[in-house]
């Protein structure tokens, strides 16, 4: 899905936390945003999913404006900086978790589910840490297992 943003500002008071920003991302691109702590750029992330509404400018989906839109009808996943992980729940059994909830017509067969885990393990470069629980792991690791977590129910029942 391509973004594209354009002339956002947002402030808090009269902190300026997003000054005019505009940026596009075309589908299939892998983007970061960096600064220092303060630069806005989970405000800037928090607009773009609908969580924070800017006050200018504007946000497309595939060209199409989305900038009123709630935040459920944006297709956006996101994942907070604190990754909430099951902390008694292996990093497998983290990925899997939202795909076992479903409801019992819905829910995918175990292999299916195993499946599908270890691909997204494997996209985010930590099949060899599925027996792991997130103590053992860094930072970095946490929010790749967040990642293929958000990512598994998405991604569909099969593999």
């Amino acid at each position: 899905m391509s973004i594209e943003v354009r002339g956002v500002t947002k402030t808090f008071g009269s902190f300026v936390a997003v000054s005019d920003v505009s940026v596009t991302v075309p589908t299939g691109e892998l983007v970061a945003l960096l600064g220092p702590s303060g630069s806005g750029k989970t405000s800037l992330l928090r607009i773009i999913a609908g969580l924070e509404h800017a006050d200018r400018g504007q946000v497309f989906f595939e060209g199409e404006d989305a900038t009123v839109r709630e935040a459920r009808e944006r297709g956006v996943g996101f994942v907070f900086q604190h990754y909430a992980l099951f902390r008694h729940l292996t990093v497998f059994e983290n990925v899997a978790f939202g795909l076992r909830v479903r409801p019992r017509a819905a829910r995918p067969p175990e292999a299916d589910i195993k499946a599908k885990v270890m691909e997204l393990l494997k996209l985010v470069q930590l099949d060899w840490l599925a027996d792991r629980l997130p103590a053992a792991l860094s930072g970095g690791q946490r929010q790749r297992v967040a990642l293929a977590r958000r990512a598994a129910p998405a991604r569909g029942p099969g593999p």
